[in-house]
Parts: C-alpha cells; sequence; structure tokens
C-alpha cells in the first residue's frame, strides 16, 4: 500500500479485497463506456432517420434528382412530337390567314371588264334600259358546213373569222389539203383550237401553257368548276398548233427530197427485172446522177451505207415514230448518229444497188409501218 512516500507491505488477503474492487471499478467504467457508445449510435441512427423522415439523405436526394431527369426527358420528347404533328395543321392556318389578308389579284381580261361596266351602267338610277349597248361575251358555237367545189381550208376558215387551227382540230383533219366534196365539217364561231385533256393536266396549267386566262376558257366551256378530267376535250381560245401538228394535218409534214420525175408509186407493179408482180414499198424519182438529195423533215441519221438492193442508202429518224428511207444514191454526205434539219444535203442521187437507172427510191414509216410518201409530201417535178 502506498501512502504519501511511505509504503507498506499489507496482508495478502486484504489485497485481494482491494485488486477485485479495482477489478470491479474498471468493468463498471468499460460498461458504462460501452453504453454510452451505444446510446451515442442509436441518437445517430434516430437522426438518420428524422433526416429520412424529412427528405435529407443523400440516397434521396439523388433518387429525387434521376427521377426529376428522367421526368424532363420525358415531357421533353411528348413536347417534341406533338409540335411535329401539329406543325402542318399550324402551317395551313397560318397560310389560310395570310391568304385572308392578301390583297385579291384579278386577272386582266377585257371581256370581264366592259361587261361589268355595262352591267353597272344598266342598273344606274336614270339610265333607260336599251340605251345602252349590252356588251355580251361571246358564245362558243360549231357551224355545220357542207364542203363545195372549189373550197380550200384557208378559204373556210376566213368566211367564218376563224382559223385553219380551230376546223383542223374540231374534225381530226390529217390531210386538211385534200377536201372532199359534200363533206361536212364543223366550223368553230371563233379561233381556237380544241385540245384533249391529258393525265396531270389542270385549268391554270393549260392557260399558262396558251397564254389564255383561266376566265376565257371556263367562260367558252361552260364549265362550273375547275376540275377536268382525262380524254375530255375543251375549246381554248386564240390558241394555235404547234408546227409540227399543223403540218402533220396539213399533209404537209414532209418536203420533197428531191426534184425529179415521177417513175413508180407506192403500191403493187411489175418487177422491171423479173417481171412478176411485186409490191414497191416506196416511190422513185428519177433525175440525173448528182441531184441532190434533201432531208424531208428534221431528224437523226441511224443508217448510213450500202443496204442490199437499195445500194447506198440513208434513213433518218423524225418525231412521232416516223422514218424516211433514201436509197440507190451516188454518194452519201452525212454520218450515222448526226442531227440534220429539214432541207438540209445529205446525198446525191445515183444508180447503186438494184437500179436500173439514176434514181432515188423514197420511203415514209410510221411506227414500223408503211406509209404512202404522196400522201404526206408534195413532190417537184
Amino acid at each position: 500500500m502506498h501512502t504519501g512516500n511511505v509504503f507498506v507491505d499489507l496482508p495478502q488477503g486484504v489485497k485481494s479485497k482491494i485488486d477485485i474492487r479495482s477489478n470491479n471499478k474498471n468493468r463498471d467504467r468499460k460498461r458504462i463506456l460501452i453504453e454510452n457508445q451505444r446510446v451515442i449510435k442509436k441518437e445517430i441512427n434516430r437522426n438518420s432517420l428524422k433526416k429520412n423522415k424529412h427528405g435529407f439523405s443523400s440516397t434521396k436526394i439523388e433518387n429525387d434528382q434521376k427521377r426529376y431527369f428522367v421526368r424532363s426527358i420525358v415531357y421533353l420528347s411528348i413536347f417534341i412530337i406533338s409540335f411535329l404533328l401539329m406543325l402542318p395543321f399550324l402551317v395551313s392556318i397560318r397560310s389560310s390567314l395570310w391568304e385572308k389578308k392578301a390583297p385579291v389579284q384579278i386577272e386582266d381580261d377585257i371581256l370581264y371588264d366592259q361587261y361589268l361596266i355595262n352591267g353597272l351602267n344598266t342598273n344606274i338610277v336614270g339610265v333607260k334600259k336599251g340605251k345602252v349597248d349590252n356588251y355580251n361575251l361571246p358564245q362558243f358555237k360549231l357551224i355545220k358546213y357542207k364542203v363545195k367545189r372549189g373550197d380550200s381550208l384557208f378559204g373556210i376558215a376566213q368566211r367564218f373569222n376563224t382559223t385553219i387551227d380551230a376546223i383542223i382540230t374540231a374534225n381530226r383533219l390529217k390531210n386538211a389539203y385534200y377536201l372532199r366534196i359534200n363533206r361536212v365539217l364543223y366550223v368553230p364561231n371563233m379561233p381556237g383550237i380544241f385540245y384533249t385533256i391529258r393525265r396531270g393536266d389542270n385549268l391554270s396549267k393549260i392557260a399558262s401553257k396558251y397564254h389564255v386566262s383561266i376566265n376565257r376558257i371556263a367562260d367558252i366551256n361552260d364549265l362550273e368548276s375547275s376540275i377536268i378530267r382525262k380524254g375530255e376535250k375543251i375549246f381554248i381560245p386564240n390558241a394555235t398548233l404547234s408546227n409540227w401538228e399543223r403540218a402533220v394535218a396539213l399533209g404537209n409534214i414532209f418536203k420533197a427530197p428531191a426534184i425529179g420525175r415521177l417513175t413508180s408509186r407506192m403500191g403493187f407493179r411489175r418487177d422491171p427485172f423479173t417481171g412478176k408482180i411485186a409490191y414497191h414499198p416506196g416511190i422513185d424519182l428519177a433525175n440525173r446522177t448528182g441531184t441532190p438529195i434533201y432531208a424531208a423533215q428534221f431528224g437523226r441519221v441511224i443508217f448510213v451505207g450500202r443496204r442490199g438492193g437499195y445500194g447506198k442508202t440513208v434513213i433518218l429518224a423524225h418525231p412521232k415514230g416516223y422514218v424516211t428511207l433514201y436509197g440507190h444514191l451516188s454518194s452519201i454526205l452525212v454520218r450515222k448518229g448526226q442531227v440534220v434539219k429539214q432541207g438540209q444535203l445529205i446525198g446525191r442521187m445515183g444508180n447503186t444497188g438494184r437500179s436500173t437507172g439514176p434514181h432515188l427510191h423514197f420511203e415514209i414509216h410510221q411506227n414500223g409501218k408503211l406509209v404512202n410518201p404522196l400522201e404526206m409530201v408534195k413532190i417537184r417535178r
């Protein structure tokens, strides 16, 4: 035992009791420390539970942030899709509002202007009816006319104050130069052409092509709406045929390929070599060797060279499926693939191939079928 600076030896029994007491005190202290630690842990757990209840835990915040981000993406996607779906509708609404606010543009039409002016004049107080000349829109009519001896297409057109194009399209003439006596023609009472509606046509497109107002076309044809159907025929006032269409109708689509004497026509004849009856697929024009040969119509050269009994030959391809053949030439002045104009020199007359003398053998084909050249060409002699 230690007291102050004096050390006293205690009995063995007393020492053991003191040690036991000190050990018990140490155990009590440890127990108290352990209990305190448990209490602290419980308080920490309670605090954490309280924080979780009030939404302050880090895990809760992270989960909320993730949910907010996902919801934002979903809402944004829905908005974008809705906007894209509504865009055409919004554009149509905007265009309709623009059309309502846009100034009205009226086509210049002298007939309509005069018609409206006279209509107003007749309704003015103090103006008596009959004092003002009523201006009526021209009414379209087809007049029947029987062809007489001495008539020509041009003469008939002048008599009825119309055009040859109007008569050609009204009667679908293919060779207007040759009018049969007593044939009945339908003559329009105004210039213009008949037009057959094709796939994809509309009044605006047709009016723009022929430089005619839509109002005029609608009035002349008594159209109640702008709807037109494929195959229908309408009359287009003041319109004209193209040069090619007019040439086809007048039977003047091809010019004479050479100057010469007509020695053989198309059809059956006696073959000059065999003496037997055989079919002649074209016409023969005889003249001196070296006589110029011209392209009957503009086109492209598809063959040059020798071709069996035709001898030296040139073949041209033209629009609308037409093909012309020039045979028995002495010389060829064009090459394959070359584009030639109507009346352009393409060769010279000769006596090559199966021939009895200098001449031109001339053929016309359309879509693979023979056409009589005398119905398409005026022969110059």
